[in-house]
């Protein structure tokens, strides 16, 4: 099930997930993971049984557009159509705020995944967190 996280125990949950997708299997330094937003974005939480196990960052910018962020499923949940239904619960609380200019930092490996949303890719490769990224855009509803 994914939802909105809504208590500090929810968020906890959130940051376990990014901490063992982000910090521990792709050596993402936690001072690079852990930033200023946190506290201002919307947080959404997947549970398979209890476990945390899935977890995404929402943030609503100037000029009307969000970003979708830290989007992370633990290594052993994989597989299983989490990273879709973390993409359609973001994608879900943006329309429903009236946002439909989106734009995500994705990883270079997972350009195809997001482009399955209706993303496309905009400029090049870059470094973030030492890892090789691009932008990816979406405007208007898909």
């Amino acid at each position: 099930m994914i939802r909105i996280a809504e208590s500090r125990e929810d968020l906890w949950k959130v940051l376990v997930v990014r901490g063992i997708v982000f910090i521990e299997e792709q050596k993402v330094d936690w001072e690079g993971e852990i930033d200023e937003f946190e506290d201002f974005a919307t947080h959404f939480l997947g549970e398979v049984g209890g476990q945390p196990v899935a977890a995404g960052r929402l943030r609503f910018l100037p000029e009307g557009w969000a970003k979708l962020e830290r989007i992370a499923v633990r290594p052993a949940w994989r597989g299983q159509g989490l990273a879709r239904r973390m993409m359609e619960a973001m994608l879900d609380a943006a329309a429903a705020r009236g946002v439909s200019r989106l734009k995500l930092h994705a990883q270079v490996y997972l350009e195809d995944f997001y482009a399955s949303f209706g993303f496309r890719t905009e400029g090049g490769i870059f470094r973030e967190c030492e890892i090789d990224h691009i932008l990816m855009i979406r405007e208007g509803s898909e």
